[in-house]
């Protein structure tokens, strides 16, 4: 009898695994999935308390509730609301932009060291991922040119990326959509966007508003501590937008993150206190370590790489940690094998990963 299989493209996918620690542990620091420091602010916080206690709440569809989140949306950041599409998590709305535009045996770039997801989603469609070389960790648009085609539909880059923590220059963007065919879409995801102080930086909405082929993703499971209710958006030209809304699944975005959603991203209040206070812990912790003699690597996010030289050392590190609660998420995936990530924390939180690395590494000289 002859064995199920699934379309070739996807037959030696490997499954997407975060490094998730087990938080019903008393005490245990997650430092592995860059999730927001301070968690979740007080307006969303007082928004889902009042919501879960209506008892017509649950039983009723979310749409006019989501209309009512991308109305907030768009009108933060004077937007068009009519471009905004949502999705559960960015992660969705990745997999609808491969769905919708790429065929069988047809390709999408990512590059070196992007997103795990990225070439993830375009294989599960059926097309070739092309991996575009990076420039000592940052995105060569160079690069990417050179390989694009006219079987290139789809180009990703997430800026800031994750996990290099570093970013690609407005005139970098800029050049890479002048350089590429207007039938292929260049996808920006700027999960980290509000975390970046930098006058070279732009998330990529003004390029939507003026290039036909450029789509902006954001996040709510960073800065706005909502990441266990998965919500994402896309600002789309109207064109791509309509595509991917008539083929996301109906209700795909739960009422409890809308509500949630709306709420956070009106409370500036507490992004700015967020951004300070990542700007604060990243840079103290990153003197430390660097004083004690670790190759930490600059970052504009809320995470940052660490080399320790050898797979050996990065796989000793990541138990000891784990051995003290503590979780940090390896780069062997990523092909980065001497590489750990650490994601901001606490201040608590960072005083005790810093002063546990340290000892590791003292052990290890």
């Amino acid at each position: 009898m002859k064995k199920i299989k699934p379309k070739e493209s996807i037959r030696k996918l490997i499954s997407y695994r975060p490094n998730i620690s087990e938080e019903k542990k008393t005490g245990v620091i997650r430092l592995s999935v860059n999730e927001g420091a301070l968690g979740l602010g007080p307006k969303a916080s007082k928004e889902i308390k009042k919501w879960v206690s209506k008892d017509y709440f649950f039983h009723r569809y979310p749409d006019q509730i989501n209309q009512e989140l991308i109305e907030s949306i768009a009108s933060t950041y004077n937007l068009n609301l009519e471009q905004i599409v949502l999705g559960n998590g960015s992660d969705e709305l990745i997999q609808l932009l491969c769905t919708a535009f790429i065929d069988n045996d047809e390709e999408a770039i990512h590059t070196e060291y992007g997103f795990l997801v990225f070439p993830q989603c375009i294989k599960i469609a059926g097309g070739k991922a092309i991996v575009a070389s990076d420039n000592k960790f940052t995105v060569d648009v160079n690069q990417i040119l050179k390989l694009t085609s006219n079987k290139t539909k789809l180009i990703f880059l997430a800026n800031p990326n994750n996990p290099t923590g570093t970013m690609i220059p407005s005139k970098d963007i800029e050049k890479l959509i002048r350089g590429i065919s207007k039938k292929t879409i260049l996808v920006i995801d700027s999960a980290y966007a509000e975390y970046v102080e930098n006058s070279d930086y732009t998330d990529g909405s003004r390029f939507v508003e003026n290039y036909s082929n450029v789509v902006m993703l954001r996040t709510f499971s960073k800065i706005h501590g909502l990441a266990s209710l998965r919500l994402g958006w896309a600002y789309c030209p109207i064109e791509i937008c309509q595509v991917l809304k008539s083929i996301r699944a109906p209700f795909s975005v739960n009422a409890l993150a809308s509500v949630a959603g709306a709420a956070a991203i009106k409370d500036i209040k507490f992004q700015k206190k967020s951004v300070l206070h990542n700007r604060v812990c990243k840079d103290w912790t990153i003197k430390e370590l660097l004083k004690e003699g670790i190759d930490v690597f600059p970052t504009v996010a809320n995470f940052f790489l660490i080399n320790l030289l050898s797979e050996k050392n990065a796989n000793n590190a990541i138990k000891f940690l784990e051995n003290n609660r503590i979780y940090v998420r390896g780069m062997k995936p990523y092909n980065l094998s001497s590489f750990i990530r650490v994601s901001i924390g606490n201040q608590n939180e960072m005083r005790i990963f810093t002063k546990k690395l340290t000892e590791f590494c003292n052990k290890i000289k």
